[in-house]
């Protein structure tokens, strides 16, 4: 069983709207993005990541309502591998720039309180 399978649907949503954000925060050229998420993906065998990916979309259209679904999230194994997955791609190429290092420090307070 991958870490993946260990979560609900809606966090997997969360989890593909966070790779996301990281992804467009960085400034990722689509070449280079679309092999990170392919490895990310692959590497997490996250087979409905477009899927998810497209819901997030519908159901969190702005930063405001991501925040509150994130919060929603009490899962110490989701909110890890979320933060893991966010931070490991924030560092692809070097350190993380200052927006990618935001969702990450945003996210990592929201759920402190666990």
């Amino acid at each position: 069983m991958s870490e993946l399978d260990r979560l609900s649907h809606s966090e997997k949503v969360l989890l593909a709207g966070s790779i996301r954000a990281v992804m467009i925060a960085g400034g990722i050229s689509e070449e280079a993005e679309l092999s990170d998420l392919d490895r990310i993906t692959k590497s997490l065998h996250f087979q409905d990541f477009e899927e998810c990916l497209d819901e997030f979309e519908q159901k969190y259209p702005d930063e405001d309502s991501f925040l509150k679904a994130a919060a929603l999230v009490t899962n110490a194994g989701a909110q890890d591998l979320i933060l893991k997955t966010v931070y490991d791609l924030s560092i692809q190429n070097g350190a993380p720039d200052e927006a990618q290092e935001g969702i990450l420090m945003t996210l990592s307070r929201l759920w402190e309180k666990r």
